[in-house]
């Protein structure tokens, strides 16, 4: 079951660099101007569970396993879809808005693409 899907709609200038630094900053259409420039964004959904370690992140069919969950990911994920996606397989989270996953950061990321969390 999907507890959260979404298609990126707009990526900000300055989203690949953060990306390039194993960072995806998501952020629904709401995002306030001075942060889109960083962010993936994209349209929202209900959330319908809590994301948990030892779910999955699947983005364009590729899975990431989930390996550490910030405090606050849930909430802000339900509320403004804005958490960053870290690929560096850590077991606890640097920040309440950080969810670390297991794999390499994708190479291609655009409008259209696809982010499951399972």
């Amino acid at each position: 079951m999907s507890l959260y899907s979404v298609e990126i709609i707009k990526v900000g200038e300055c989203a690949f660099e953060a990306l390039e630094d194993n960072m995806l900053i998501l952020f629904n259409q709401s995002v306030p101007d001075d942060a889109a420039e960083y962010c993936f964004v994209h349209t929202h959904d209900q959330l319908k569970g809590d994301i948990a370690v030892g779910g999955e992140v699947v983005i364009d069919g590729n899975t990431y396993p989930i390996t550490a969950v910030g405090d606050g990911v849930n909430q802000n994920l339900g509320n403004l879809g804005h958490i960053t996606l870290r690929f560096d397989s850590s077991s606890e989270a640097d920040f309440v808005g950080s969810l670390h996953l297991a794999g390499i950061q994708p190479r291609s990321l655009g409008v259209g693409s696809t982010i499951r969390f399972i």
